[in-house]
């Protein structure tokens, strides 16, 4: 419990200093006490980080298939902090995972706390240049998925399209997750990427970055898979 506590602080704040001691557990009440006495004050210093408002909302946002207002958020947010001083010659478009964002966004304050309900996990950023060959594959797992959230590309009608792709491009670039990459929910057209650089930020990061630059947060209606 205690180690959950700390590790949970210093996740939040890099000038925390916590000290540990050792309590004796047991079912006595006066013991219960002593140890709420004791997490009182971490969990007092984890609830202000995670009550800090970051952004606001005018809408309630949910994630689901084949797209959605949460899902067009997070690709959004994660493709335009990447590519914001960024220029490339080839396409890019961004890829993620319905059932990575767990949770939603309600209407108003979005707090600390929200981004790390709708994204626990420690997953990163990597970029993938693959063969634009890749992209049937791509289109297939759509389909059987269902969908999945992404940015700067659509699939209508069971066609997916990623723009700036034409006649003679050979290599596409996809921003996504590491999980994702290394072949995680069988995306295993990733594993035709002819080039990785894996970014070392957290994707969670990248939400709470966004969401404090954007203010209120920007939210694209599109249906992207339709």
């Amino acid at each position: 419990m205690f180690f959950l506590i700390g590790a949970s602080l210093l996740a939040c704040s890099s000038h925390l200093n916590i000290s540990v001691s050792n309590v004796p557990l047991s079912n006595d009440s006066k013991e219960k006490a002593d140890i709420s006495r004791f997490i009182s004050p971490y969990k007092d210093s984890m609830d202000r980080a995670m009550n800090q408002v970051l952004a606001e909302s005018s809408i309630s946002m949910e994630v689901g298939r084949p797209s959605s207002l949460l899902g067009n958020w997070a690709s959004d947010a994660l493709f335009v902090n990447q590519t914001r001083t960024v220029k490339m010659a080839e396409p890019i478009f961004c890829l993620l995972n319905t059932g990575g964002i767990r949770s939603s966004l309600g209407k108003g304050a979005i707090t600390l706390g929200d981004i790390y309900r709708i994204m626990p996990f420690e997953n990163s950023v990597v970029w993938l240049r693959l063969p634009v060959s890749s992209l049937t594959k791509i289109q297939s797992y759509l389909r059987l998925s269902g969908g999945e959230p992404m940015a700067n590309a659509t699939m209508i009608d069971g066609t997916f399209t990623v723009n700036g792709v034409r006649e003679e491009t050979k290599y596409v670039w996809i921003i996504t997750t590491d999980y994702l990459a290394n072949g995680g929910d069988r995306m295993d057209f990733f594993q035709d990427a002819v080039e990785r650089v894996d970014k070392k930020t957290l994707l969670r990061d990248v939400f709470i970055e966004e969401a404090k630059i954007q203010k209120n947060l920007i939210v694209s209606p599109e249906k992207r898979i339709q």
